[in-house]
């Protein structure tokens, strides 16, 4: 039985290399071609992770109230839709929201005017000392950007948190933290060897990259105790919208922290 469990995740392969058929290898083209696929947001739309669940606000709320300036302009890494930069406007009264996605900044920039959206590549070095010299210190929120990036991308995205938190500022993250490797991810989230749920097979179609483990482990390698303070941790969980129309939304392992830099020796 054991062999059986273990071998079913690979009958998948197939299925997903037929859907992957023509894809952009480019991640920056991967998530432009899948922003372009959606046409709705929001709970009950296209979009995998975006079930606007209150319990993941509220844990995000109450963290940020403990650790974070409120009085710091917020930004949001990995912005997608802007659905969460704008929910950030509660916490700071200045938003600024990232993504190297120019057709998600376009619908986020048209949906939800408090906010100020921009295209960059996160992994572009240096992004993170030019918005620095616009903002000054800042806080910083990512959810589900880490996850899906390889490791040279994770040490550009934290140099880039780095030089946005200046001194004072704080980053909260969220990822997903599956047990097992991303094709035990893909089975969890309905995928079959005879069939993809659409929100999946969207997200395959694309060639967006499959997410990986983002827990404890990975967070003391991208933010290392000599250059990063770790102020807060935890299991918790990231909610995602239905995988078919009258399902339960989706409540998958996630990991959460806040980090500081430390502070530099004069």
């Amino acid at each position: 039985m054991m062999i059986v469990v273990v071998w079913r995740k690979y009958l998948l392969i197939p299925r997903l290399t037929l859907a992957a058929l023509g894809a952009p290898r480019s991640q920056s083209r991967a998530w432009e071609r899948y922003w372009g696929s959606v046409t709705r947001t929001g709970p009950g739309g296209d979009v995998l992770w975006e079930a606007d669940e209150p319990a993941e606000t509220e844990l995000l709320a109450a963290t940020l109230r403990r650790h974070a300036d409120p009085s710091l302009p917020m930004v949001d890494l990995g912005c997608g839709s802007g659905r969460q930069a704008y929910a950030l406007t509660g916490f700071a009264s200045r938003v600024v929201g990232i993504d190297g996605s120019a057709t998600a900044i376009a619908r986020a920039a048209a949906a939800f005017g408090d906010v100020t959206f921009r295209v960059a590549d996160l992994a572009s070095p240096g992004l993170g000392e030019r918005l620095h010299d616009e903002l000054g210190d800042s806080n910083v929120h990512i959810r589900g950007v880490l996850h899906v990036l390889d490791d040279a991308s994770r040490r550009t995205v934290a140099a880039t948190v780095a030089a946005l938190l200046g001194e004072t500022g704080a980053l909260y993250l969220s990822e997903t933290n599956h047990t097992g490797d991303p094709l035990d991810y893909l089975l969890d989230q309905g995928a079959r060897p005879t069939r993809l749920p659409p929100l999946v097979h969207r997200l395959i179609s694309a060639g967006v990259r499959a997410p990986r483990r983002f827990g404890p482990e990975e967070v003391a390698e991208c933010f290392p105790g000599d250059a990063w303070q770790l102020v807060e941790q935890g299991a918790t969980e990231v909610y995602g919208v239905p995988l078919e129309p009258g399902g339960p939304v989706q409540r998958i392992p996630a990991w959460y922290a806040v980090v500081r830099t430390r502070p530099r020796r004069r």
